[in-house]
């Protein structure tokens, strides 16, 4: 039995790096976000910059253990989604922070994202290979795009504090609402069956059109058929009686200026 217990242990710290991993601790995102993230969503990154030695200890943990690394310290998919979408957060703010002043650390001059390296997990990886090959491949969560934030004006507004255990779903549906009711998102013109959206629903259509027919079982999907899911007041009631078949689609420009607090 001791010789069972000493090898259990050694595969242990085989497999961690010499260290029993631990579940990820939120609490210094929890405060730093609900210290330097205002109630519109944008970030005070002289402030955090101040802190970055405090935002780097979350850093290091999401660098060292993942779903990936560790599949057994994320008992379900909620939890996975909690941590991937949090460390994409995470370190969409700890490189603008690191660079501020200077405004271009996650978009190009010319407006394009710029794709930086990051580690999760003991691994290498990348913000793309994160967003795109991890949490929209494999999750298959449109509402994912509502709460990820690449450190733009017109990304979805960052919430303050970590996402409570237990309530990734929660907070993704309240982030839907949130994004879906704001008028600089989406708007519609019953008179002239206009619907404007975010660049968000362009770049991500088929995220939400596959959702409509995997999900909802609707053949033809329409892309207000996904707004209706979220939309309140009298927008709504406008929008859901006007034939899919008469609405003009088109997209507001996408503000790609840093998400600073002014």
């Amino acid at each position: 039995m001791a010789t069972r217990a000493i090898l259990f242990v050694l595969i242990v710290l085989a497999t961690t790096g010499g260290a029993v991993a631990q579940q990820t601790n939120y609490s210094e995102y929890d405060r730093l976000t609900r210290k330097y993230i205002n109630a519109q969503g944008l970030v005070d990154y002289k402030g955090l910059k101040s802190e970055l030695p405090a935002m780097k200890t979350f850093i290091d943990q999401i660098s060292a253990v993942s779903p990936e690394s560790h599949s057994q310290l994320f008992p379900d998919g909620g939890e996975q989604l909690r941590f991937w979408m949090t460390a994409y957060n995470a370190w969409v703010m700890y490189i603008a922070a690191s660079e501020y002043p200077s405004k271009g650390a996650l978009w190009n001059f010319v407006g394009l994202f710029r794709n930086r390296d990051i580690k999760l997990g003991g691994r290498d990886s990348s913000l793309e290979e994160l967003e795109h090959k991890i949490i929209r491949a494999r999750y298959k969560e449109p509402r994912i795009h509502f709460y990820i934030n690449c450190a733009a004006i017109s990304c979805p507004p960052l919430w303050q504090g970590a996402i409570a255990p237990g309530k990734t779903w929660d907070v993704l549906d309240k982030s839907a609402k949130r994004f879906i009711n704001d008028p600089r998102n989406v708007k519609f013109d019953p008179a002239t069956k206009k619907l404007q959206l975010s660049k968000i629903f362009d770049w991500f259509k088929d995220d939400f059109l596959t959702y409509l027919k995997d999900k909802k079982g609707i053949a033809q999907p329409h892309i207000s058929q996904y707004i209706l899911m979220y939309l309140d007041g009298p927008t709504r009631a406008a929008l859901e009686k006007t034939p899919v078949g008469e609405i003009s689609v088109s997209y507001f420009s996408y503000n790609k200026s840093l998400n600073e607090q002014k």
